[in-house]
């Protein structure tokens, strides 16, 4: 048997997976690709040898059990004699280059065929040094033993113990930009996206380069990276040009969904308090609201460095300082909205984001993977999030009535400015205390807490790793970064307390309006034009009662249409899931099989789960900071965010497995079909 083979055209390209082929057609078609090696099947198949069976489906009794026990005896089973030495030497003939490092990337069999790319569902690992490609290889090969694996190949009639699987590895190749780009010749002009940096300069070649490719193989996509001009191309796969965006608006090209805060369409009037900021605040974003929906989009801005702590101190005296007065005019209250809004989105979140990626950058330099360190060095940090989570825990533990009013009198007190979704035409759960109540009793028995210092440990051990000379720059970068986690956390809760105050003056309005014969309802205030509201309440603009009430009629009428036909998630940024299995980004690890959920911010969604012995798995679009505590799930699946935001960090905390980022599961899903949610491979899959 071969068990590591450098990559050329005599490869064998049923042991080498369809990475590996890509790479060779690539270079067949004389484009640019890093010199690389196949550990090929034969090893997965040699390591699994005498390893407990696979069960046959994840309905099986003891089916994640089985998995695991074939994972672990895949991890400690030795390699074949010679393996290991062979491997080192092959690793030693590589120039890598300025970066020094490997990349170790899954190639299975199933990887180049059009109905089964099996998209993300293996694991990959970048910047490896050469002491940790063994480690990583293992990790990547047991990544085949993940339940949503076994999920996606026995909805296409194949049993894991027939899955080739092979590892690629290659020098890590770094550039200015990467991304992905794909051409179906049959619908127009190239699609050429990026994760990082500008591509103009590598434009042409990637244009030039997917011609020639799908001239010879059709359809076909390309992951990129490049250096000016000059690209690299890692992989060649058959591109399904996805179905038309439902929605999507015509003249938004840059611009994005925000999905991930504004998954419902906006009122007039929160439209209006977007169209206000964007206007008169310098944030380093543009906002706009088509169809109802917000989309944003990122503008050139040479911000000051700030101090986040000072930021964020000066932030909450000015808050203090301008709702001092509790019933101001219209006019008032949006010009403290504004003075807030700008230092808030276009000062604290920005530095916030700076800390966390200075902290993420000198993991890289240390050849630590973010993404793995971040969500446990940035946990169990003081914020908001953790005290709301806290009086939500108090209120279900209460003991009796008493202590249960009381509780939700504490949560009122502290976060009663909040409601279920960020417009101001929503009534905060001080104003429908009802529906808190509603949320806290589902909630039932609360959740085990996690222990707050959970991250020193992993803190210390890498603090121990690194050399002396650079220990007091850790520190300092962890502490930094620790605290924009905890800031990025208490601006949802400052920002809640400055839109209730617009509220509440917009209400004001309303009830004058009424006293005066101009609205029907004060309510209706929320869903007229804000500029006309300003008028009326300036004298400067007037309106009778049938033109105001049509007004707000055919805004609701808009709201309810809308909402029948959201934009596609690719119109956030991401891409739509396929049928029965969905995959995302590893938000919390862990595994559960049970029944989805699907979560909606609509009034009247319901809020207790249906019946059923398995447990709950919430399936939504996004889920608010303000709502997790008051979740109780078993699993959480969302459609944005990422590993290190709000849905990611409390589930960790509450020891639930979650996906985020899980584009098109709530089309994918329905209420109580089974599923399993894979927190560690990022894969949701129907097993029904």
């Amino acid at each position: 048997m071969s068990f590591c083979l450098r990559l050329d055209p005599t490869s064998p390209g049923d042991q080498i997976g369809g990475k590996a082929r890509s790479l060779l057609r690539l270079a067949a078609a004389g484009l640019r690709v890093p010199p690389a090696l196949a550990v090929t099947s034969d090893l997965f198949a040699a390591l699994r040898a005498g390893g407990p069976p696979l069960p046959t489906s994840l309905g099986a009794p003891d089916a994640l059990a089985a998995l695991e026990a074939a994972a672990r005896a895949l991890a400690t089973a030795p390699f074949p004699p010679g393996f290991a030495e062979t491997l080192s030497a092959a690793l030693a003939a590589f120039d890598l280059g300025p970066t020094g490092r490997f990349s170790v990337r899954s190639s299975a069999a199933l990887e180049d065929d059009a109905d089964t790319l099996a998209a993300g569902l293996f694991l990959s690992r970048l910047e490896v040094p050469a002491a940790g490609v063994e480690a990583a290889l293992r990790e990547v090969l047991a990544s085949a033993l993940a339940p949503g694996v076994l999920a996606y190949l026995a909805r296409r009639g194949t049993g894991a113990g027939a899955l080739g699987f092979a590892v690629l590895i290659h020098p890590f190749t770094d550039g200015d930009a990467a991304g992905i780009a794909a051409l179906d010749t049959s619908h127009g002009a190239p699609t050429i996206e990026t994760h990082h940096g500008d591509a103009t300069a590598a434009r042409p070649q990637l244009a030039d380069a997917l011609a020639r490719l799908s001239a010879r193989h059709g359809p076909v996509e390309i992951e990129w990276v490049a250096t000016g001009a000059e690209v690299t191309f890692l992989q060649l796969r058959p591109y399904r040009r996805p179905a038309r965006a439902r929605g999507t608006p015509p003249g938004l090209l840059g611009w994005r969904w925000d999905a991930a805060h504004n998954p419902l369409p906006l009122s007039p009037a929160q439209a209006g308090l977007v169209a206000l900021v964007d206007g008169r605040c310098d944030t380093g974003l543009r906002q706009r609201v088509v169809g109802g929906y917000l989309y944003y989009a990122h503008a050139a801005r040479a911000a000051p460095p700030r101090q986040l702590g000072s930021a964020m101190r000066s932030l909450q005296v000015l808050t203090d300082t301008r709702l001092r007065e509790p019933s101001p005019p219209l006019e008032e209250a949006l010009d403290a909205f504004v003075e807030i809004y700008e230092p808030l989105f276009g000062v604290v979140q920005p530095a916030a984001r700076a800390a966390r990626e200075a902290l993420a950058r000198f993991l890289r330099g240390h050849g630590l993977d973010p993404t793995v360190q971040l969500v446990t060095l940035l946990a169990g940090v003081p914020s908001a999030a953790r005290e709301r989570t806290s009086l939500a825990r108090a209120f279900a533990r209460s003991p009796d009535p008493a202590a249960r009013e009381a509780a939700r009198a504490a949560y009122l007190e502290r976060f009663g400015d909040e409601s279920p979704c960020w417009d101001v035409a929503e009534p905060t759960w001080r104003e429908a205390p009802a529906r808190l109540e509603r949320r806290l009793r589902a909630l039932g028995g609360a959740d085990a807490e996690a222990a707050p210092d959970a991250w020193r440990a992993a803190a210390d051990s890498i603090r121990a790793a690194i050399p002396p000379d650079q220990q007091a720059t850790w520190d300092r970068l962890l502490d930094e970064a620790r605290g924009a986690a905890g800031a990025a956390e208490d601006d949802d809760a400052l920002y809640a307390r400055v839109q209730a105050h617009v509220r509440q003056a917009l209400l004001r309005e309303g009830v004058r309006l009424t006293s005066r014969d101009v609205l029907s309802r004060a309510e209706d205030v929320l869903w007229l034009p804000l500029d006309l509201v300003r008028g009326l309440a300036r004298g400067e603009a007037t309106a009778t009662r049938e033109e105001t009430a049509r007004l707000a009629d055919d805004a609701r009428r808009a709201d309810v249409a809308a909402r029948a036909a959201p934009p596609s998630m690719a119109g956030a940024g991401l891409t739509e899931g396929t049928a029965g299995i969905v995959r995302g980004r590893a938000g919390a690890g862990g595994v559960c099989i049970g029944r989805v959920r699907l979560w909606s911010q609509q009034e009247g969604s319901r809020e207790h789960a249906p019946s059923g012995v398995d447990p709950e798995v919430i399936v939504a679009r996004t889920i608010l900071p303000t709502e997790l505590p008051l979740i109780a799930a078993a699993a959480l699946v969302v459609e944005t965010g990422g590993a290190l935001d709000h849905v990611a960090a409390q589930a960790r905390e509450r020891g639930i497995p979650a996906v985020v980022g899980a584009a098109g599961a709530t089309a994918a899903f329905e209420d109580g079909d089974r599923v399993v949610v894979d927190g560690d491979a990022a894969v949701v899959a129907r097993i029904d």
